[in-house]
């Protein structure tokens, strides 16, 4: 049987260990509010593939108790919710895409929540490559990437890469190119990692000049609020 699996990677919503590259000037709390909101507006976009036949699975750090207290602040009907299993990321995804292949998925997708450009039309197009490609990736301007997705279970494409730097992305292709892996690219977005992404995202998204799947108003709202709350104008 032909199934996808998406799986939505991200940390636990905890008060000062997330998005912390946003303060100063965005206080702990803002920035665990920020990242609610990401993780919500990830959770929405991605629910269209859901009601399309996709297997969507958000992934928490954490335990598994933690994972399903968490869940219960969020709008996941649909979505399984799981906790990551290893030390680092690259452990995680790989301990991820093993499982996922060994429960009878042809395809295994893995996002974050740091993309709000990432909208359906484009785990699609992940999805249609994997038919003909074993390996797809979407760059994130930053020198990582919000997407990678296999249609076979290679966990070692996986290890040992720079998590976190900007050679994330470059590191990756090395390895797919060594292998002899075929591979294909999507289109390069940006993620919202610093406060001046977070400026740079709102003056892109703002309304007649969205991103081509679009933004959710109530998403938009909170980065609005979040940058007049630090005190800074557009």
């Amino acid at each position: 049987m032909d199934r996808t699996s998406l799986n939505i990677f991200a940390k636990a919503p905890v008060l000062g260990t997330v998005k912390t590259r946003m303060s100063p000037p965005l206080s702990p709390a803002q920035c665990l509010r920020l990242h609610r909101a990401l993780l919500d507006h990830t959770l929405a976009r991605m629910r269209p593939l859901v009601a399309s036949g996709v297997e969507a699975s958000l992934c928490l750090t954490g335990t598994l108790q933690e994972a399903l207290e968490h869940a219960e602040q969020m709008e996941v009907r649909g979505f399984g919710v799981e906790v990551q299993r290893g030390a680092n990321l690259g452990e995680r995804l790989s301990h991820a895409l093993t499982t996922r292949f060994s429960q009878g998925y042809s395809r295994v997708i893995f996002v974050g929540t740091d993309c709000p450009g990432l909208g359906p039309n484009t785990v699609r197009d992940a999805i249609r490559a994997l038919n003909r490609q074993e390996v797809v990736i979407g760059p994130a301007q930053d020198g990582g990437y919000y997407l990678i997705g296999f249609a076979a279970c290679l966990p070692q494409i996986l290890q040992g890469i720079p998590w976190g730097t900007p050679a994330v992305y470059a590191t990756t292709l090395d390895r797919l190119r060594r292998r002899e892996v075929r591979w294909k690219s999507l289109e390069r977005q940006a993620d919202l990692d610093t406060f001046g992404d977070l400026k740079q995202f709102h003056r892109r998204a703002r309304p007649g000049k969205s991103p081509k799947d679009g933004i959710d108003p109530a998403f938009f709202a909170t980065i609005e609020g979040l940058i007049l709350e630090a005190g800074h104008d557009f």
